[in-house]
């Protein structure tokens, strides 16, 4: 499953290398306007349409209920920017084998290659993320992960910006989904992302600190 925004430069060759190992490819079109659409639905993917841009949350709402109505085994969720690796979908498919519920891409031992910024920032919202969901992650905000059979059936989602990541993972340790990571390579490309790396992690930790004061408020005043 793949969401999608102004991606038609990336798309078609991600999708393409994520059919190697999975049965079906649904892009979620994000209001897109560029040939995002045209190019995912050339290179073989299903896609579904939001007629203007909801959010980055919206559309992991939209591939979620899409999994819940095809009753799906396995999903596997990864950006359209090119910056995961679809290679390595086996790797982080094969602990649902072993009874866990959600696997996050970890970028953890690629530190060296992810600008200072952008670690800094990571680190940052990963910490408040473990005070919201209890859960120790380096990664919360990787968007390469796996969710299983029961996590699809359990977690119902509402942020919809960036902060559905940190979401995803408070919910599932809400239902004790058994959580996981496991490391991913990464390649940062200047044109991949449309948001601004630091805007999205300002708008990420507001999120988070509100959905804190919501669910722990004492510890939050």
């Amino acid at each position: 499953a793949i969401p999608a925004f102004n991606e038609e430069k990336y798309i078609g060759t991600v999708v393409l290398q994520t059919r190697q190992y999975v049965d079906e490819v649904i892009v979620v079109d994000d209001g897109s306007t560029d040939q995002t659409t045209n190019v995912a639905k050339l290179a073989g993917a299903t896609v579904i349409q939001h007629k203007q841009n909801k959010g980055y949350g919206a559309s992991i709402q939209t591939l979620l209920a899409e999994a819940k109505k095809r009753d799906l085994d396995i999903l596997v969720l990864l950006d359209a920017d090119s910056q995961h690796n679809p290679n390595e979908i086996p790797s982080l498919i094969k602990p649902v084998s072993e009874g866990l519920d959600l696997i996050i891409g970890s970028r953890e031992k690629q530190r060296a290659n992810i600008p200072v910024y952008r670690h800094i920032g990571q680190r940052l919202i990963s910490y408040f993320s473990g005070i919201l969901s209890g859960q120790k992650l380096y990664d919360s905000e990787s968007g390469f992960r796996v969710f299983s059979k029961k996590a699809i059936a359990m977690l119902e989602l509402s942020e919809n910006g960036m902060a559905i990541s940190a979401e995803t993972i408070a919910r599932a340790a809400d239902n004790d989904l058994k959580i996981t990571e496991r490391p991913i390579s990464i390649r940062y490309t200047k044109d991949g992302s449309t948001l601004h790396p630091v805007a999205h992690g300002f708008e990420v930790l507001s999120r988070i600190i509100v959905m804190i004061s919501e669910k722990r408020p004492l510890f939050f005043f």
